[in-house]
């Protein structure tokens, strides 16, 4: 794959940057010269190739803000599985993990962007921002993973992120997984460091989404299910309008 050199220099938070994916998009994208922040929940996390680790927490998100600034991607990547559990305990710790946290934090991410960093960019122009959000939704949202509250979770944030495309003061790029072993899933049949690769490549590539399966209908349903669901939410809903003078996206969060 051809070197994507659009990641130089650039300073890139991960979520879940001590889990398997965390840890080899980290590897790939330093490798290409960025300067990763590895966010995670663990006290021991080990993240060689990281330039900075911070320590952080679900309900807790507000006191990632002032690093924020300074971030040029954000990649939320962190998720749980509780596989057959259904309990109130499971549900609420897989609407908090895969859903509600991520939606916390590109709003808090959206409110440290400046109009000087989107040069009046729309929310797909990748060429005049200089900032990005990357959310890792998974195949789940369209395919079954045998996992019902995994699914049902992964698929809330990914209506409710392309609902945010449609007006988000950055260009979103969702990032469509099939299985790959990991710590989640240790019987996929992709490798961590092959779809780290093959994320960099087409990100690389300025796709708005990027898809690595080895399940061929992925490619067709997907495509589908976005469009469908982005048409509807454009009819059926109406874009913010802020009232002169007001600062909407620190509202959300007093």
């Amino acid at each position: 794959m051809a070197s994507p050199s659009i990641f130089n220099g650039k300073v890139i938070a991960i979520t879940g940057a001590s889990g398997t994916m965390g840890r080899a998009l980290t590897q790939e994208l330093a490798r290409h010269g960025a300067k990763i922040v590895a966010l995670t929940s663990s006290p021991q996390a080990h993240c060689p190739d990281a330039s900075e680790i911070i320590q952080w927490t679900i309900g807790q998100e507000d006191e990632l803000r002032d690093r924020f600034h300074s971030i040029d991607i954000l990649i939320l990547n962190h998720g749980v599985n509780v596989y057959g559990d259904r309990t109130p305990a499971a549900i609420q710790k897989s609407l908090d993990v895969n859903a509600l946290s991520h939606w916390t934090l590109a709003e808090l991410f959206f409110s440290t962007i400046t109009d000087a960093e989107t040069h009046g960019s729309s929310a797909r122009d990748y060429r005049a921002s200089t900032k990005e959000l990357w959310v890792n939704t998974s195949e789940a949202e369209v395919s079954p993973a045998l996992s019902p509250l995994y699914e049902l979770s992964k698929r809330l944030i990914g209506h409710l992120i392309t609902l945010r495309q449609l007006d988000a003061p950055c260009p979103i790029r969702k990032i469509i997984l099939g299985p790959f072993k990991s710590e989640l899933n240790p019987y996929g049949v992709m490798s961590p460091t092959f779809v780290a690769k093959a994320i960099a490549f087409l990100a690389a590539q300025k796709l708005q989404t990027i898809i690595v399966t080895v399940n061929p209908l992925t490619y067709l349903l997907f495509p589908l299910k976005e469009w469908s669901h982005r048409l509807y939410y454009q009819i059926f809903s109406h874009p913010l309008s802020p009232t002169p003078g007001d600062d909407l996206s620190r509202k959300r969060f007093r």
